[in-house]
Formats: C-alpha cells, structure tokens, sequence
C-alpha cells in the first residue's frame, strides 16, 4: 500500500486543495522572486546601465529589410568598453565601413579598416567637441550610445507585457530570460503610422539584456512624394555584457595591423578650405520629410523662403555640442522668415526625444527621423553635423560639415538685408 493510498481521505484532499491553490508562475517569471511588472522589470534593468560607471559590450547585429521586389541582410559588429577614467575602446564594422577607436588614457589611435590607416594624438574624449565623425566611423561612433540606448528603453514606454520564459545559448551557456514585449501602441509618443514589436531577453540571474529583437513596418521615402512599403527585421546579440568592471590595460592598447599607414588627419570632405559639394549652386532635392504623426511635408513647400537644414546624431557629441549655439542662433532667426529643419541618423526615431528628455533639452524647429538612410543620401551626406543652407529660391548656398557657427552665421546674414546683423554677432565653434 503506497503512502498516499494509506492517509485519510481529508487529509489527501487538503493536499489537493494546496496544489490548486500554489500560485502558478506568471508567463515570462520563475515562481521564485518573480516579478510582477515587464515595466518595472525592464525599468530596474535599464537603470543598472544607467548607473553603470564604466562598461564592456559586445554585440552582433543582423538586418533584415524586404518588400515585394526587395531584400537586403546586413550584419554589423560592435566594442564598447569604457572606464570611468577616461580609457576606451570603441569598434565598430558593417558591410561597409569599419573602424576601431581606442584611448589609454594618454594617447588616442583612431584605426580606419578599409583604408588601413590610423591617427596617433594625445588622449581626447571621442567624439570630440568640433569633430567630424567621418563616414568610416560612423559604425564605431554609435557603439558609443549603446549603453545610453539601453539605459532609456524603458522611458519611452508606458506599457510592457511578458511573454514565455525562455533559455537563450549565449557563449556555449544557456541563459534562463524573462522575456519582455511592446509595440508601438505601447509607446508613449508613436512614430506616425509605422508599426513596431519590440522582445527583449533579460539574464534572470544578472538582469542585463543579453538579446533584442525589433520588427518595424513602414514607408520608405525613394524620391520626392515617392514611398514604397518596408519591413525590417532586427536582431541584436549582446555576447559581452559587463557593467562597472575590472579592465585588462591590454584591453587599451593599439597595435597597428602590418601595412598600416599613419596618418596626421584623415581626408574628410568639405572641410573648411576644401571645396565644397556640387550640391552648391543647384536646386535642393525635393525631401518628404515625415513627422512621428505622420504628416508629410516637402522641402519645396518652403519655396520663397530660406531654409536651414542640419543632420546630425544624438550620439555624435559635435552634433550635441552645438545644439546650445544653433538654439540661441534660431532664436535670432525664427522672427525673419529663416525656416529651421533638422534630420536625425539615430538608430531609433525615438531616441532623440528620450534623449532631450533626459537632458532636459529643447528642441524648439522640426526634427524628423532619416529611416533608411534616404535623406542624408540625397544630400550627398559624407559626415556629420552637416549644415544645409537653401535660399529662397531653393538652390543651396552653403553647404559644409563640422562647420563652424561663425561660418553659419556669415552665410545667413547674405540671404538678405533682414539677416545682415548676423554677421557682426560672434558665433561659437
């Protein structure tokens, strides 16, 4: 006779009653320590990175964009390891760029991968205020935002759901995940009519992200009043998550690959005292700019008026930097017709207003986000900040990056006698 078969029948049926009444794991959590909330949950995880005093991540990224006569794959690589004493080491590669950025804290190397050349100069914040962020480094740059990305996941949300727990392998482990999901009708702010998922896995035992995965559909803009239907899929695998940590020294040391070149500056075009664009002289493109709402508005709708238009980066630091002086610069302009637009190249349309968010900034003209590239494309953008002036019959009259503000200012003031006293108020870098 078992040992069940021998207890009384009260007794077995208040054992029954126990195990219908455990409380069963909720979708996405162990029964130990469980969290209630993804919100919660994903606002503790982000906060662990905004906390965070120095950092190593490791990433790989795949990109999926498809329609009904088109499909693109690309994958990109990324380093970031920061201390909080100032050393670094940023790389970054893609199907067509790649670069390696690193600092000890004495000496900086900037490494170009494609054209197998470096600089060597004494230890700087990267980006530096003023910089040109050259096209070559443009996936190294964004490396260094990763961390604020994923610090402000959270903030753009005002709700979350759990899905299934889930194991992901990760460097030949598994990883028990809670596994989180939103869309867009769960952002606070929606990118016009675009539809967004977003699941991200979280280490249980460590709450880091160790994976992302991110479907979009959308418009994409080909030509003046021209879209074409586009879904992307994004998969980011974080293979490398260490957060205020002990870093080797070899960890900042360059040792320039055989065959490479040092160089004193990298070749960037249109910098000062170079020639500038062909765009110089002709008519602008006709952009389709399109707001989070989903308005569109076309560049030659300005027409009879002069237009400035700026594209830049919320992790490009020159493009940061010189936000407080084209603030004060629009503030002269806004009141005489000078029309103000401004064109991100983050990797999501809404880390801009987290970012001005968190920094207590404003952005008081247009911002539209560059979704596929198009726009920065049409404008023959090679870098960034990129400033754009188009008089007030559309041809462009300046055009330059990493300009100066005192440069800016001289162009504006020959639009017209309105502007003129712009020219004698000095403008900072």
């Amino acid at each position: 006779m078992s040992f069940l078969a021998a207890l009384p029948v009260v007794i077995l049926q208040a054992i029954v009653l126990q195990i219908v009444l455990l409380p069963s794991a909720f979708p996405g959590q162990s029964a130990q320590n469980q969290p209630q909330d993804a919100l919660a949950l994903l606002t503790e995880v982000s906060q662990r990175y905004a906390h965070a005093k120095s950092y190593h991540i490791e990433a790989v990224e795949e990109r999926t964009e498809t329609n009904e006569l088109h499909r693109s794959w690309e994958k990109s690589l990324y380093t970031a390891i920061h201390m909080s004493d100032g050393r670094y080491r940023y790389e970054g590669r893609d199907g067509f760029r790649g670069a390696v950025i690193v600092s000890d804290g004495t000496t900086q190397w900037r490494y170009h991968l494609n054209e197998q050349r470096f600089t060597q100069k004494p230890a700087a914040e990267y980006p530096a205020k003023g910089q040109i962020i050259p096209l070559e480094e443009l996936p190294a740059s964004q490396t260094t935002s990763i961390v604020r990305q994923l610090a402000e996941e959270a903030h753009r949300l005002k709700s979350a759901t759990f899905l299934p727990d889930e194991s992901v392998a990760l460097g030949g482990r598994q990883i028990d995940c809670y596994v989180v999901r939103f869309s867009s009708d769960d952002l606070k702010t929606r990118n016009g009519d675009s539809q967004e998922e977003q699941t991200i896995w979280i280490d249980k035992s460590r709450r880091l992200i160790v994976r992302t995965f991110r479907r979009s559909d959308g418009r994409a803009t080909t030509g003046p009043g021209a879209h074409i239907a586009m879904h992307s899929e994004t998969t980011r695998i974080y293979s490398v998550v260490e957060l205020d940590q002990d870093e080797p020294a070899s960890s900042f040391l360059f040792v320039p690959p055989s065959g490479a070149e040092m160089v004193a500056e990298f070749a960037i075009p249109f910098m000062k005292g170079a020639p500038e664009s062909d765009l110089v002289g002709k008519s602008a493109p006709d952009l389709q700019f399109k707001s989070a709402e989903g308005k569109v508005v076309g560049l030659s709708s300005f027409r009879g008026k002069p237009v400035f238009l700026e594209f830049w980066a919320t992790w490009c630091a020159p493009c940061v930097d010189s936000l407080p002086d084209l603030t004060k610069l629009y503030a002269e302009t806004q009141n005489k017709g000078l029309i103000w637009v401004t064109v991100d190249n983050d990797v999501d349309a809404s880390d801009v207003a987290a970012y001005l968010a968190k920094k207590h900034l404003q952005m008081p003209w247009p911002n539209y986000h560059d979704e596929d590239g198009s726009l920065g494309k049409a404008f023959e953008r090679n870098g960034i900040p990129l400033g754009v002036l188009i008089d007030r019959d559309g041809k462009v009259v300046f055009y330059r990056s990493g300009y100066e503000m005192s440069d800016l200012r001289s162009a504006i003031a020959k639009l017209g006698p309105e502007f003129v006293a712009l020219s004698n108020q000095s403008g900072a870098k």
